[in-house]
C-alpha cells in the first residue's frame, strides 16, 4: 500500500525526520535577500543608463551637415560667412505675392533647366559663366613640361564650369538661367570681393572677372584614371562599382572617366568626408598635407 507524501499535512511533512516546510524566518530572510538583489540590480541598471546618457550627450555629433546654413546657403537666414549675398534665395510662387526661401533653387531647378545641365551639372538654374563661351585656358596650356609629359591631351572641363559660373567673376551670384536676377536681393554685383575668383585676367594682372585663364590653379577636367596609368606617383584608382569606389577617395573622382574637378576637393553640399567641418568645405583636411596625399603618393 503506497502513501502519497502531502506537504499540506503537518504530520506527513516530518515523516522522514525533517520538515518540508521552510521556517518563516528563513522565508523572510530569503525574501529580503531577493528584494535587496532586485533593488541592487535595478540601481546598477539605472546607473549604467545614466552614465551612457551622459556619454552620448558629451559625444560630438557625427551626423552629416548639408548646404543649409553653409556659405552657399543664400537664403535670408543662411550662414553666408558674413557675405553680402543673403536673401537672393527668396522667390515668389506662381506669380503670387507669397514668397519662400530655397537655397537649392539658386543653382538647381526641377523644371526648365538649362540644356547645359544634362552633361555638366544636374538641373542647372544658374547662368553659365560668360568666360566658358570663349573657352577657358586650362592647365595643359600653361606650358607645364611635367603635366604635358603625361600625354593626356587637351583638358575638357566637366562640372567645374558650374562652379566657375560664380567663381570666375563673370556672372553675378544672383543671375539665373531663366531671367536676369532672382527675386529678392537684385543688387548683388558681378564681382564680389568676399569670395574667391579663380580665373586670372592677363590683361590686368588681376583676378577681376575679366579673364578666363585657369593655368594658375590645380588642374581640373583631368581624367585621373588616365593620369594614373602615366604617373606611378598617383594613388591607385578605385575600380568602378566596388566598395572602394564609394569611399571618400572614390567619391572625389567624378563620373565614369573619374575626372578631377573642383568638386574633387570641395563639397559645397557638405555630405562627403570632412567637408561639413573643414574650412572651404574641403573633403579632406589640408592640415599635414592630408588632402594632397589622398591622390599624390609622395
Amino acid at each position: 500500500m503506497s502513501r502519497k507524501l502531502s506537504t499540506n499535512n503537518p504530520a506527513q511533512s516530518s515523516v522522514f525526520g525533517f520538515s518540508l516546510k521552510r521556517p518563516s524566518s528563513v522565508m523572510t530572510r530569503r525574501a529580503k535577500q531577493t528584494n535587496n538583489s532586485t533593488c541592487n540590480t535595478s540601481m546598477k541598471k539605472m546607473t549604467m543608463l545614466l552614465a551612457l546618457g551622459a556619454t552620448v550627450a558629451l559625444m560630438p555629433s557625427v551626423s552629416k551637415a548639408t548646404i543649409i546654413g553653409s556659405e552657399h546657403d543664400f537664403s535670408s537666414t543662411g550662414g553666408g560667412g558674413g557675405y553680402t549675398t543673403m536673401g537672393i534665395a527668396t522667390f515668389t510662387w506662381g506669380g503670387s505675392t507669397t514668397t519662400y526661401q530655397n537655397p537649392c533653387q539658386v543653382c538647381h531647378i526641377p523644371h526648365k533647366a538649362a540644356a547645359y545641365s544634362a552633361a555638366n551639372a544636374p538641373l542647372w538654374n544658374h547662368a553659365v559663366a560668360t568666360n566658358a563661351t570663349t573657352k577657358y585656358t586650362t592647365y595643359d596650356q600653361a606650358g607645364s613640361a611635367t603635366f604635358n609629359a603625361l600625354g593626356l591631351g587637351t583638358l575638357t572641363l566637366g562640372s567645374s564650369v558650374a562652379c566657375l559660373s560664380c567663381h570666375d567673376g563673370s556672372i553675378a551670384i544672383n543671375q539665373s538661367y531663366g531671367k536676369s536676377t532672382f527675386n529678392g536681393n537684385g543688387g548683388v554685383g558681378t564681382n564680389i570681393s568676399s569670395f574667391a575668383i579663380e580665373a586670372f585676367n592677363p590683361a590686368t594682372g588681376k583676378y577681376d572677372g575679366g579673364g578666363a585663364d585657369l593655368t594658375r590653379m590645380h588642374p581640373v577636367g583631368v581624367s585621373y584614371s588616365a593620369a594614373r596609368l602615366a604617373d606611378p606617383d598617383l594613388v591607385a584608382t578605385p575600380a568602378l562599382g566596388t566598395p572602394a569606389a564609394q569611399s571618400t577617395f572614390g567619391r572625389m573622382l567624378k563620373g565614369t572617366a573619374q575626372t578631377v574637378e573642383c568638386a574633387s576637393c570641395h563639397d559645397i553640399h557638405r555630405t562627403i568626408g570632412a567637408s561639413a567641418t573643414v574650412s572651404h568645405n574641403l573633403i579632406v583636411d589640408l592640415n599635414n598635407a592630408q588632402l594632397c596625399l589622398t591622390c599624390h603618393n609622395k
